[in-house]
């Protein structure tokens, strides 16, 4: 098959082209390469203008390549503000291109109307009221609104269906929209897990404990650093704790390679994209793994330790491992089977082509 993903964020969309051309399907990725983290792509959204103001060049410059996204079997859209504009001219820009190509596709992934407005209701806890205070130092968002609820089933309405990547966006979506045979089983975040290198997962004179910096209030950050400050003051020849971030994906992972621990997103009932990667590294990895993330990713049981958004949850999953730091090795190793058995490129691929093709 010819295929089309369109946009990306944290290089799922790059993962999953690589799986998809491993089976031997034609793929062309076209996405803004998630700005400072600089995702690889075939065609890049990211146009800029010495002299038009981004609002209007960002609004412009994609309509100039739109008929090479054209005349494909499939185009996955990785969410329904990828263009990074809220709703003009991104309706019709993918009407246009939906309309010529033989099916299409949309993740539930990132932020939507759905997610914000239906899941948020739907979960003990989540990334919400953080993400407010802390990322954008506002007391409402636009995805809040009934316009932008509108908009996002206007997009569901143009698309052959929606997959979700996680819990958290299946039961908003499964929860609210009307036309439930568009909404598909959720398939697991994708991981080349041939490119990334596990070594054994071996503590030198510290253990070191990495927490990736992006979107501060999202992530759950804060928790995090009060986790840190209390750690740092009772284990200082013990731990070595690292907050870092906002750079490109490359370095990003080469910095997470020598870490033992990885805490991923304390505001979230599944794992993210980063939190997979440290899982195929063979990295202790804490985040969500609540048991109706399980379940919707179709596992019984998870290496992943679930966290609350709490620092002191995360205090005493960190002072359990350190009371058994003999056994960090094989609890690495238990994270690298289980991303080569659940989130391996290849499998994760097959699973959206049966998808697309209506078998599952």
């Amino acid at each position: 098959m010819k295929i089309l993903l369109l946009g990306d964020f944290s290089a799922l969309h790059k993962n999953l082209k690589e799986g998809l051309e491993a089976l031997n399907h034609e793929v062309v990725l076209a996405s803004h390469g998630d700005h400072w983290k600089k995702i690889e792509n075939d065609i890049d959204l990211n146009y800029k203008s010495k002299f038009l103001p981004h609002n209007i060049s960002s609004r412009i410059f994609p309509l100039l390549d739109i008929n090479s996204l054209t005349g494909f079997d499939i185009i996955q859209i990785i969410n329904p503000f990828f263009m990074y504009r809220k709703y003009f001219p991104t309706k019709q820009y993918l009407e246009y291109i939906c309309k010529r190509n033989k099916k299409s596709f949309i993740l539930g992934a990132g932020d939507d109307a759905f997610f914000w407005q239906i899941a948020r209701k739907k979960m003990k806890y989540g990334p919400f009221d953080d993400y407010l205070k802390y990322d954008l130092k506002v007391e409402k968002f636009f995805l809040e609104t009934q316009k932008t609820m509108q908009y996002n089933k206007d997009i569901l309405d143009i698309v052959d269906g929606l997959i979700p990547i996680m819990y958290e966006y299946e039961v908003g979506y499964k929860s609210e929209y009307d036309k439930p045979n568009k909404i598909k089983k959720v398939i697991p975040i994708p991981i080349n897990t041939d490119k990334i290198e596990y070594h054994p997962n071996k503590v030198k004179d510290k253990i070191v404990i990495f927490h990736g910096l992006n979107r501060y209030g999202f992530k759950g950050t804060k928790y995090v650093e009060e986790a840190f400050e209390i750690l740092n003051k009772k284990y200082p020849n013990d731990l070595e704790l690292v907050i870092k971030g906002n750079m490109p994906l490359n370095d990003y992972l080469k910095l997470m390679q020598r870490t033992n621990i990885v805490i991923d997103q304390t505001n979230s009932y599944s794992l993210g994209v980063n939190g997979v990667y440290a899982l195929a590294m063979g990295k202790i990895v804490l985040g969500g793994a609540e048991k109706e993330s399980l379940d919707s990713l179709g596992v019984n049981k998870s290496p992943i330790i679930n966290i609350k958004p709490s620092a002191k949850s995360i205090i005493e999953e960190i002072e359990k491992i350190l009371e058994n730091r003999d056994n960090i090795e094989s609890l690495g190793y238990k994270s690298r089977i289980f991303a080569k058995n659940v989130h391996n490129y290849k499998i994760v691929a097959q699973r959206y082509i049966d998808t697309w093709q209506g078998k599952r």
